[in-house]
């Protein structure tokens, strides 16, 4: 077998889950965790009343508001199935979690309430010939800003390519838009809500399915993802990769550590932030690594008491 992976992760196969070959749109539940994000979820919810209007709707799009400080509201009333939920544990990971467990679609469509869903989001899906548990889609941006640009430029919400016996695959998934069938993420018990930031817990899900069965690219899938928090949002995401990168690494094994790099569109501009994005990647790859082990510290230490306690007590 010939693999090639960007981050190492080498797929041991269990028992392979058999796929329905038929997507239809009435077979998506869309699932949209948020934090203090009305207009996004505004944007999005409109939006999608737009595409629906001329084409067929999914099975119902599900919000899961996750810890606003001021809770979300749907103010409008949407001709789609929608719900709104509330998730009281911390991190993306739960929030959809909670989400899929009330889904009623086959398929699961997980978008982020920063992104805008466009006419081709659910028909790129739409297949009579599937074979595969997820799909990754394709992210775009919203803005020309030379910020906005270089995410795309540099692909960092499109998952890289993966070579598997001669296939191509993607590595993992992202979700920003990513389909994934449910009973396979339910036999997976969802993602792993150990992974507390937006960070990690995608790349982590998709290595699981790649242990039951196949992914793939649907790039025919687009959405439209705004980066309108500036070089401080910019900061922020990449420290929080960082974070996932970490605990990703002591989960499977793999050496994930930050590397300098030169950009793709090799401009002083995205060399700079080429720069930013290996300092911020590195603070949060480090300080979860020290977060980590004084968490380990802590628990051999309480452990080291209890024992101590016991044998204090057994002497009296």
């Amino acid at each position: 077998m010939s693999l090639i992976s960007r981050l190492g992760f080498k797929p041991i196969k269990k028992e392979l889950i058999s796929v329905p070959m038929i997507i239809s749109a009435n077979d998506i539940s869309i699932i949209v965790p948020v934090k203090d994000n009305q207009n996004g979820i505004t944007k999005l919810l409109n939006s999608f009343e737009d595409i629906f209007a001329d084409s067929t709707s999914v099975k119902e799009v599900i919000i899961v508001d996750n810890l606003s400080q001021v809770p979300i509201k749907i103010c409008e009333h949407y001709s789609f199935n929608i719900q709104l939920i509330t998730c009281r544990i911390i991190g993306p990971a739960a929030a959809r979690n909670k989400g899929s467990s009330l889904a009623n679609g086959n398929w699961l469509l997980f978008l982020d309430s920063d992104c805008i869903p466009t006419k081709s989001t659910i028909l790129g899906y739409l297949t009579n010939d599937n074979t595969h548990l997820a799909y990754a889609g394709n992210i775009k941006v919203i803005s020309n800003s030379k910020l906005s640009l270089y995410y795309e430029t540099q692909e960092i919400l499109i998952p890289p390519r993966a070579i598997d016996n001669e296939v191509v695959r993607p590595d993992y998934l992202v979700t920003a838009n990513c389909l994934v069938y449910k009973k396979a993420f339910d036999q997976l018990n969802g993602f792993d809500e150990g992974f507390k930031q937006a960070g990690g817990e995608d790349i982590d899900l998709g290595f699981r399915l790649l242990t039951i069965g196949s992914i793939d690219y649907q790039l025919n899938s687009i959405v439209l993802h705004d980066f309108n928090d500036g070089i401080k949002g910019f900061i922020k995401r990449f420290i929080r990769y960082g974070k996932g990168n970490r605990q990703l690494s002591l989960k499977h094994m793999l050496d994930l550590r930050p590397r300098p790099f030169i950009p793709k569109a090799k401009t002083p501009f995205n060399i700079v932030l080429a720069l930013i994005q290996f300092v911020s990647m590195s603070k949060g790859y480090y300080f979860g690594c020290i977060t980590n082990q004084r968490k380990y510290d802590n628990t051999i230490s309480k452990g080291y008491n209890r024992v101590c306690c016991k044998v204090s007590n057994r002497k009296k």
